[in-house]
């Protein structure tokens, strides 16, 4: 149990206590509230980009933006790898919690589906996040299914609060399909 569930136990009985002896819990709650909740260090997971490589700097900061407890950044090590590619449309292979091999597909660009939105796309997968294919366009993870006038590159809180949560190592993370295809 962490520090803080020690204290909401002590609290509760301390409370309870009180309540039983006809006091008031204020007093002791009080010391409580006033700790400052505990932080989590982001995890830093490094990219290379070989394709589309201003995109994947501009989804970068677009993650780092929305998501505390994460922060990509360009070189190290990198666990997620970015190039072009040319037929078989764009994907992702994740390889676990911040790691994924990404293809952006020339041929989705030229067909007139935003680059940035889609590497932001792809970079949720390697993050996490699976495909819905619900044709909405302030989803990020809806990918090409909201057509190529949507060009919104930016994850919605729903999106936002999972990666958080799996990058806080609060949540599980669902199985993923191996290839993750960005359809248009």
């Amino acid at each position: 149990m962490s520090l803080r569930g020690y204290t909401r136990v002590l609290i509760a009985g301390a409370a309870m206590v009180l309540g039983l002896t006809g006091m008031t819990a204020t007093a002791a709650a009080a010391p409580a509230a006033q700790q400052a909740a505990p932080t989590v260090a982001a995890r830093t997971v490094y990219y290379s980009a070989t394709g589309y490589s201003s995109q994947a700097d501009q989804a970068a900061q677009i993650w780092n933006s929305r998501v505390p407890n994460l922060r990509l950044v360009r070189g190290g090590n990198a666990t997620i790898r970015i190039s072009a590619t040319n037929g078989g449309g764009s994907r992702a292979y994740p390889c676990g919690l911040g790691c994924g091999t990404i293809y952006i597909d020339n041929r989705d660009v030229a067909a007139g589906n935003d680059a940035l939105r889609i590497v932001a796309h792809e970079i949720g997968h390697a993050l996490g996040l699976p495909d819905n294919y619900n044709g909405v366009c302030s989803q990020l993870m809806s990918g090409g299914s909201a057509g190529t006038s949507c060009r919104n590159p930016y994850p919605n809180a729903t999106e936002s609060n999972r990666v958080n949560q799996l990058f806080a190592g609060r949540a599980q993370l669902a199985p993923l399909s191996e290839t993750r295809v960005y359809a248009g």
